[in-house]
Parts: C-alpha cells; structure tokens; sequence
C-alpha cells in the first residue's frame, strides 16, 4: 500500500485559477501596437581605451508592444500584453574592444539583441488583477521610484544600463561586476496579483523555481514611495533581498529622489542612491549619486548629470556626463562618459 503525502497549494493560486475559469462570453477585445526607438551617441573613456559609439540605449531599449483589453460583463475585464526588446547595438553590452570596431564583436550586426521582455493574458475586476505569463516580478521596480523626469538616460540603475560590460581600467573588473541596484528579480513567468486601496497598492508573484516577491507602495500627486521584498529559492543561488524607493516634486518643480537596496548573499552586498532635480515647462535637469558596496573586490561609485528635453509629443532629446569609479583595486581606473540621444514614442 502506497500513501501520498499531501501538499498545501497556495490561496493565491486557486483564486486566480478559479477567476480564470469564470464561463462567460467576452465582448470585442481592441488592440493597441505602440513602442519607441531610443538611439545614443557616446563618447567613452576607461583610462585604458577611448573611442565613440553608436549604441541602442538600454536604460529604455527599442521595443515593441501590442496590449489588448476587452469587457468581461459589466464589473471584469480581461486582456493580454506581449513586449519584445529590438537592440542593436545595446549599450549595456559595449566593451572597450567594442570602441574601435564597427560595434560589438567588431561587426555590423553582431552584437543585435531581441528579447522577449512581456507576454501575460490578464483579468481585472473589484478583487484586483491576476496575470498569468512573463511579466515583471512584484518586486521589480521597486528600487526605481524618480518622480524626476530625467529617467530614460539617468536612474538608480544607469551605471549597468549604460555601461555595464566596461571594465574599470585593466582591473578585470567591470561595471556589471560591481554595480546593481538590487531591484527584485527583474521579469520572469510567473503568476501575479495586484491590488489598490485608495492610494496604497500592494502586489504578490510566485514564479519558477519557487521564486517568490511582494511588494507595497503609495501614490499621491506629488509624492511616492515602494518597498518590497524577495526571495530567488530555487531558481537561483537561493538569495534574499529587500529594496525601497521613494521620490517627491515640490511644487516649483524641484525634485528628490532616494534608493536603497540590498540582498542577503555573500558579503551582504547593498546599494544607494540620491538625486536632486529640477523640472520647468518641457525640461528636466537631475544630479545624482550612487554607490554599490561589497559585491565585487571594492566599492563602485557614480556621479552624474543629465538634461532631458520633451520637444513633441512623444519625442525625447537628452544628454548626460557621468563617472564611474572603482576603489581599492590593482588597475582599476574611472571610467568617464558624455552621452546624447533622442526616443520616439509611437
């Protein structure tokens, strides 16, 4: 005789399992296709090799995106969202060999990215909304809240977005090594609940592996603020953090912005983050400092500045200079950039 021993399923599970199967006929869905192109012009210098480059700007890659959303009765809705990322050239992947080529790897092409950012079906209503698919982890976004207006060339996480695969001088070390700004698992499939009270919303995701986040945060006019906290289990090296954000617009459109994150692995790695800015009619100017403390050999720090201009609708020019250091490592080097580009939204 055999027994089996029984398994506790989670709550959030079956209630989005039983809103899923609900039988009832969907009226039209409409579809909507938009994205955006976001290209730069960066002029970089490791203290080993320098050179310009033409790069897809990975703080906000090129991208695709088809949503659709329809009514379910007269309380619920039901929709989908699929995404995909079309870089060429990512900045992210820029590399000091890269500076004198013709792009990554040395070849026109070589170094096109696409990826598979969303693709999740959804059900909304007065209990909340359920998605089902990849999709962002509760927790991703967390360490990201900028009220500022400078975001698509400068953010907590700008150093990897920007420069992540340049190695400090011929310290073996890169960016990417060094830096992060611990915000939750990023996205991944997974099931995910939100909800709102008033101004206060909360969200909870399990994923593969195990992988559990949940977060909570408020919104008002002028103010916000997230927290949350996550846990890989199996679907990595079992690491725990825990990340918050929050950012405030005064009203003479001076702003700041404040980031810290952390994960519970080896060394106890921990980021922060400051910026102050300022926004007047379609401009936005920002200063921002950052340090990512214990997860490399030595502590990486950036500074940087950046204007951002929103000359049309959907239409975006902005510049930046920033350096990034290392400290107390053989080699290492600061790595200096001044940046310019244009996004259109369509």
């Amino acid at each position: 005789m055999s027994v089996k021993a029984k398994k506790s399923v989670d709550p959030l599970i079956i209630g989005a399992v039983a809103v899923l199967m609900l039988p009832a006929a969907v009226g039209a869905v409409e579809f909507e296709f938009s994205g955006h192109v976001n290209r730069l012009i960066m002029s970089v210098d490791n203290g080993e090799e320098d050179g310009l480059v033409h790069a897809d700007n990975s703080v906000s890659g090129t991208r695709i995106r088809i949503t659709g959303a329809g009514d379910y009765r007269d309380d619920m809705s039901v929709g989908l969202l699929y995404e995909t990322e079309l870089q060429s050239n990512p900045s992210s992947d820029i590399t000091a060999d890269s500076l004198d080529s013709d792009g990554i790897n040395g070849d026109v092409g070589s170094g096109d990215e696409f990826s598979n950012r969303h693709s999740n079906v959804w059900i909304k209503g007065n209990f909340g909304k359920f998605a089902i698919g990849q999709n962002s982890g509760a927790a991703n976004g967390s360490a990201e809240i900028d009220l500022s207006g400078t975001t698509v060339i400068q953010y907590v996480g700008s150093s990897n977005d920007l420069l992540g695969s340049l190695e400090y001088g011929t310290s073996g070390i890169t960016v990417g090594d060094a830096r992060s700004s611990f915000d939750g698992l990023s996205r991944n499939d997974n099931l995910r609940y939100d909800g709102a009270i008033d101004r206060v919303s909360f969200a909870g995701s399990i994923g593969n592996g195990d992988k559990v986040e949940a977060a909570i945060g408020y919104k008002s006019d002028s103010f916000e603020i997230r927290a949350a906290v996550w846990d890989e289990a199996d679907s990595g090296d079992g690491a725990q953090g825990h990340a918050a954000s929050a950012s405030w617009l005064a009203g003479g459109g001076f702003n700041l912005t404040g980031s810290y994150g952390s994960e519970d692995s080896d060394g106890d790695p921990e980021n922060l983050y400051f910026k102050l800015g300022y926004r007047t009619g379609d401009h936005a100017w920002g200063i921002d400092w950052s340090e990512t403390r214990d997860r490399a050999a030595g502590d990486a720090g950036a500074v940087s500045v950046a204007w951002v201009g929103n000359l049309l609708e959907g239409f975006q020019m902005y510049a930046c200079y920033r350096v990034e250091s290392l400290d107390d490592v053989a080699g290492e080097d600061d790595i200096t950039a001044l940046v310019g580009g244009a996004r259109l939204k369509f």
